[in-house]
């Protein structure tokens, strides 16, 4: 059963912009897009709410598993590092680290233990350690083949750091690295057993946050969905946040309100509930 918005935050003022996480939020298990999810998002659109994707995947893989929907023009990637714009096929805006950031980042996390392990995001491609070829190989923001093979240098534009650590995972890993870094960078999690590391203030919120200064769509008019530690952000910034039941904790405690899990097409219930009460 889905539980309808509270009406101050919902009926007093229309919903104009939906940013939606798509991994353990508006793509099922399966990491795709259902029918009915579908149908719900061309609805919202189609009632004229602009619906985006914010999402910590890339434009690799973000991009075409998105193609089902259609009416999805805009995808905030890589954690808030990237703004691509579906139709044109172009990545319109980077927010990348600062590279002296970079640098030290390597050099003080690999001080640190030299079994940790890095995977980097450029301008000028993907590129990872041999460490990283498991995941490598599997992970569809990555592939077999690497586009940039060696580590990020100062005329990189880097806008994504991925860090493993063979025997320290996922939140512990992330609680472990912050407090020891040289830099205040963004370091996220999102449900893998890697880190991911964004600019100094950089995030999903930050760049939805752009988008609607652009638009001109007041932050009170923006509804956010999202499962994990990398949503929990935009989650506090829009004026309503909705966690999955899946969700970790954290991004739970950072939502308004919490409906059920993307295995229950959650995110359709929702948006269905929600324009039938307009």
């Amino acid at each position: 059963m889905v539980r309808l918005p509270d009406d101050s935050l919902t009926r007093r003022r229309p919903v104009r912009l939906i940013a939606s996480d798509l991994d353990g939020t508006l793509f099922g298990p399966e990491h795709a897009l259902t029918p009915r999810t579908i149908a719900a998002v061309q609805a919202a659109v189609g009632a004229g709410i602009h619906v985006i994707a914010a999402t910590g995947r890339s434009t690799t893989s973000a991009v075409p598993r998105l193609a089902p929907v259609e009416v999805i023009d805009t995808a905030v990637c890589s954690n808030g590092s990237l703004i691509h714009d579906l139709p044109t096929g172009h990545t319109t805006d980077r927010f990348p680290i600062d590279p002296a950031m970079v640098e030290r980042l390597l050099a003080c996390v690999s001080a640190i233990d030299d079994r940790f392990a890095f995977c980097w995001e450029t301008d000028h491609g993907n590129g990872w350690d041999d460490a990283f070829d498991d995941i490598a190989f599997v992970h569809e923001d990555l592939g077999e083949e690497r586009g940039l093979a060696r580590r990020p240098i100062m005329s990189d534009r880097t806008t994504k750091i991925m860090v493993r650590h063979p025997e320290i995972e996922q939140e512990e890993l992330r609680e472990f690295l912050v407090p020891r870094m040289v830099d205040p960078l963004t370091v996220s999690t999102s449900g893998v057993q890697f880190v991911e590391i964004t600019g100094v203030g950089i995030n999903k919120a930050t760049a939805v946050a752009e988008l609607c200064s652009r638009w001109g769509i007041d932050r009170r008019d923006v509804v956010a969905l999202g499962d994990n530690h990398n949503d929990a952000a935009l989650l506090e910034w829009a004026g309503l946040g909705v966690a999955m039941g899946n969700g970790s904790s954290l991004a739970r405690s950072a939502a308004d309100l919490v409906i059920g899990t993307n295995v229950d097409d959650a995110v359709a219930q929702w948006i269905e509930a929600l324009l039938s009460s307009s």
